[in-house]
């Protein structure tokens, strides 16, 4: 999937697949997410929003479950502390 970048603090890009509905985030960590189910008219509305982030949190992060695809590379210190607390 084809993402466009997006100049919008913890967001890195965004992608859009209609037939499928999906979505896909890629954060300024290098975590992305895929997000199901979005309407082609969100997406848009993301894509043009002047505060892609804040839009983000406001209509898609409170309503839709996102799917781990990939998980930025972090230090050493970073995977320790996330397996001394259980993180994925």
């Amino acid at each position: 999937m084809d993402r466009q970048k997006l100049r919008a603090g913890k967001l890195k890009s965004a992608g859009y697949d209609e037939r499928a509905r999906l979505m896909e985030i890629e954060f300024a960590n290098g975590d992305v997410f895929e997000y199901k189910g979005v309407s082609p008219e969100l997406f848009r509305q993301l894509i043009a929003s002047p505060s892609p982030a804040s839009f983000f949190e406001d209509k898609i992060d409170e309503q839709f479950s996102g799917k781990r695809l990939a998980r930025s590379s972090k230090s050493s210190a970073g995977d320790a502390f996330d397996s001394l607390f259980g993180k994925e």
